[in-house]
């Protein structure tokens, strides 16, 4: 889930800062207010025009005379910080936020006019080779009895845009019961198995393990190939702008929006002290998932997992095999099933739940303007939120359907209007969120709240006499069973968050080349880090694997993911402690685990947390963690304490089972 973005190129307005008007502006000249006045009132319509040409890239099919909207668009940007970065260069020493203000408008990489054009044409084409691109299969009723007829009925279907097929396999127009899918979300839910356009239809006997591979495989077929060439000229783009403004590649660019001294070796100092609990994850879903598939001959007790089995179209969330590993008698994700909740239902669960904490509630142009479910209209459904910079118009695309991950997504992009509507607040500049990462984890510690057990009973997906506890940690069964959910949620997503940019960042540096060994690269981290395989021992040294997830086409920065989620369990500790003991610096320990924690109704860590996200930008990050958590520093440890029950519950199952751990 990430924020709308100008195909990639309007998004190094990410902002972050120092205070503006908390500050005494005595000794500023009038000509620097002047500038930062000025600045903010041209910033506020050249970010409204972008949000809307974004909104409607997002909600509009794909049309030439939108990218050519947002060249020119981008072009003006670009032609007007350079005017106000050389005016601004005189004031920026008067004090701390016309200095904030001048580096965060002054620290984007400098395209020249061809570059803004192509770098649009490219990211347009990509974004539409991935969100428009289907999935097709002809005479499903056949493929259902002959299973063998599976790759042989597949064709690709390109957006009209395209000109090539770049695969070899043809579409028949004249095929009966035929079937096309998008990626998101109807290939996706082939994977989690919420679908039934296939594998659910009457007599059909295609293996899971089957279509999970076949599934995984056109996926990456479709729309790798077709990106590979205008990924690596989009690469040479960013770095000669990046390079324009002093910076060695685009790598360091994207770095250096997170301002964080040292980024890449606190990144793996976080992914090294949350290994070992990854790897015993692993372990145990490796175990049982061999149980479940012994038809498969390579894998190994000890080695790799093949990645179409994990239940996620990029092996990053494992939640379906929760019931597997651990079955409880209770399954959230069906109680929310037969609930039948619209989308918009949804949403407004998740509403009262910020509301409840004294958040503002959503707007009336956030009902009226936000899309819920897909239509034929909407070419995009990866969950989003959009700030337009109008008078509080602040919207929301998601295609929900009834499933904990739609819930999930729904406060996630919450999260994001949230801070949105609190840092409105601020001058323009500083009206996004203190830096990307900690726009990525308010959803997500509000959703670790709105998952713990009290508050499930209080929306009826809960029986209250689950909360009775039954061993000597005052824990009921479902602590266990829902702790294991959401590791497999939190815990597994880690190592691909981690792979994504040190990927990319490698690309971008040229240490990996990337026409010879860009894929092998990509498998060499996920084999490594991730500890997954692909299905078949096929040759893919030439496609492109990478590009099946959506941030890549999208160009979207992928560590902000990893290390937003470290701060959603400190932010979380912090809010439990001040909802406690009305301080986040409190020694005592908590009255309860800290998964147990229940923010609903609490106006303490509400007030809390509007005061941190009122900042927006005009403080730099580790003063926004100070508040919220006691702490300037990003930790594993919340974390840790938050799983401490679940670690225990693993440990007993390795050793009782004597699992492998490691590969």
């Amino acid at each position: 889930m990430c924020l709308i973005l100008i195909l990639g190129i309007v998004h190094s307005f990410l902002l972050t800062s120092y205070g503006y008007g908390s500050e005494n502006n005595s000794n500023v000249t009038d000509p620097a207010i002047e500038w930062f006045e000025q600045l903010n009132v041209e910033l506020k319509q050249l970010n409204h025009e972008a949000a809307t040409y974004a909104w409607d890239s997002s909600t509009l099919p794909t049309q030439m005379a939108t990218v050519d909207k947002i060249i020119q668009l981008t072009r003006r940007k670009s032609h007007w910080e350079r005017t106000m970065c050389n005016r601004g260069l005189q004031h920026r020493d008067f004090n701390a936020s016309l200095d904030r203000a001048f580096h965060l408008v002054c620290r984007t990489p400098q395209y020249s006019d061809d570059d803004i054009s192509e770098i649009a044409k490219l990211l347009g084409y990509m974004q539409g080779i991935y969100t428009e691109t289907q999935i097709c299969l002809d005479d499903v009723a056949d493929i259902c009895k002959r299973n063998g007829l599976l790759w042989a009925k597949t064709s690709f279907q390109y957006p009209q845009f395209t000109s090539e097929e770049k695969t070899d396999l043809k579409k028949n127009e004249h095929a009966r019961d035929r079937i096309c899918l998008y990626g998101e979300p109807e290939m996706e839910q082939i994977m989690t198995e919420t679908s039934s356009l296939i594998a659910g239809k009457s007599n059909c006997s295609i293996a899971r393990e089957s279509l999970h591979s076949w599934a995984w495989q056109s996926w990456r077929l479709a729309v790798g190939p077709p990106m590979k060439e205008s990924y690596r000229k989009l690469i040479d783009r960013m770095n000669s702008g990046a390079r324009r403004l002093g910076y060695t590649d685009i790598g360091e660019s994207w770095r250096a929006e997170l301002e964080t001294l040292n980024l890449r070796q606190l990144v793996h100092r976080l992914w090294m002290q949350v290994k070992p609990l990854y790897q015993k994850l692993h372990g145990v879903a490796r175990y049982f998932l061999r149980r479940k598939y012994p038809e498969i001959e390579s894998f190994n007790p000890t080695g790799l997992i093949p990645a179409h089995i994990l239940g996620d179209m990029w092996s990053q969330n494992w939640e379906s095999l929760a019931e597997l590993i651990y079955p409880h008698q209770v399954d959230i994700e069906q109680n929310l099933v037969r609930k039948n909740w619209t989308g918009e239902q949804i949403i407004k669960r998740a509403e009262d739940f910020y509301s409840s904490m004294g958040l503002p509630m959503m707007s009336k142009t956030f009902w009226e303007k936000s899309i819920f479910t897909r239509s034929t209209n909407v070419t995009k459904c990866h969950g989003t939120a959009a700030n337009m910079y109008d008078k509080g118009d602040f919207r929301m695309i998601v295609c929900a359907g009834s499933s904990m991950n739609d819930f999930y997504v729904v406060m996630h992009e919450m999260g994001h209007i949230m801070y949105y509507m609190l840092a409105s607040v601020q001058p323009t500049v500083f009206q996004d969120g203190t830096n990307s990462a900690f726009q990525e984890s308010i959803g997500d510690t509000i959703y670790l709240s709105a998952i713990n057990p009290l508050h499930l009973t209080r929306i009826n997906l809960l029986n209250s006499t689950f909360l009775s506890p039954e061993d000597d940690h005052n824990l009921n069964s479902f602590d266990y069973a829902l702790l294991l959910r959401t590791a497999l949620v939190k815990i597994s997503s880690i190592p691909f968050s981690y792979i994504m940019d040190r990927y990319r960042w490698a690309l971008f540096d040229g240490s990996v080349d990337f026409d010879a060994e860009a894929n092998n690269y990509f498998w060499y981290l996920l084999e490594n880090e991730q500890g997954i395989k692909p299905p078949t021992k096929v040759d893919r040294s030439q496609l492109f694997d990478a590009a099946a997830k959506y941030h890549f086409p999208d160009n979207t920065p992928y560590v902000r993911y990893f290390l937003a989620n470290f701060l959603s369990f400190q932010i979380f500790e912090g809010l439990c402690r001040k909802s406690i003991f009305g301080s986040v610096d409190s020694p005592n320990e908590l009255p309860m685990p800290l998964h147990r924690c229940d923010l609903y109704g609490s106006k303490r860590a509400g007030r809390l947390l509007q005061k941190a996200l009122s900042l927006g930008g005009s403080q730099h990050w580790t003063a926004v963690l100070k508040i919220l958590t006691g702490t300037e520093k990003i930790s594993s440890d919340a974390m840790y304490r938050y799983f401490e029950p679940l670690i225990e519950l693993l440990d007993k199952l390795i050793q009782r089972l004597d699992i492998p751990v490691g590969w």
